[in-house]
């Protein structure tokens, strides 16, 4: 009986002791929780902060090389169009265009644009190109986001640049050796508007201020 007895009294006494170790654990101070808290939240708070600076430049980096892109697109489709333009002259002595005067066609977000002297080149017109020689190609230009326009190649008949505008023109057509800029979408300095060789082809890019030219 006393064995007894002294076994319920030692279990009493170790569910004593557990019951005051777990009083004890809940009351320890709050401050401790906090501080153990709080630093969890500012860990948080700098990984937040360094994810969204990785995250800002890498959309401007990507947004830099799109724009890299446009602008070398650009570049070759002036060039490659210059080019076209001077073979038919070449052949035809006279450019892709119904008129006999000095040719500034200006961009545009919807054709016809430059669709003129795209037939020409482009073999569409018989009445411009008789011989039906194909003197320019081009991907074809992709919808833009807005479902208005294209960008980036030939649709409608005229040929778009990547920023959804058409390309402009420019053309010696009453073959006097003097060319220059007079349209008005273009803001160049009086230096940047005199064209050499009676064929300049132009894009807006992304500044007007510059834009792409060919003549430089």
């Amino acid at each position: 009986m006393i064995e007894m007895r002294n076994h319920a009294t030692s279990e009493t006494s170790i569910r004593g002791k557990l019951a005051m170790r777990r009083e004890i654990l809940s009351r320890r101070d709050p401050s401790s929780s906090r501080s153990v808290n709080g630093f969890t939240l500012i860990e948080l708070l700098v990984v937040i902060t360094i994810l969204g600076i990785l995250m800002s430049l890498g959309v401007s980096g990507a947004s830099a090389i799109r724009n890299q892109a446009k602008n070398a697109q650009a570049r070759n489709d002036c060039a490659g169009l210059s080019t076209a333009i001077k073979a038919f002259y070449s052949d035809y002595s006279r450019y892709p265009t119904a008129r006999r005067d000095d040719v500034t066609v200006e961009p545009s977000s919807t054709a016809p644009g430059n669709s003129e002297v795209i037939g020409a080149l482009t073999a569409t017109d018989a009445t411009l190109n008789p011989r039906q020689v194909m003197y320019y190609e081009n991907k074809t230009a992709k919808k833009s986001k807005t479902g208005t326009g294209y960008t980036g190649g030939l649709a409608e008949g005229s040929l778009f640049d990547p920023w959804g505008k058409t390309y402009g023109v420019l053309m010696d057509g009453d073959f006097d050796g003097k060319l220059q800029y007079s349209g008005t979408t273009l803001n160049l300095p009086e230096e940047a508007k005199s064209i050499s060789g009676g064929v300049g082809v132009f894009s807006l890019g992304n500044d007007k201020d510059k834009g792409i030219l060919s003549w430089q």
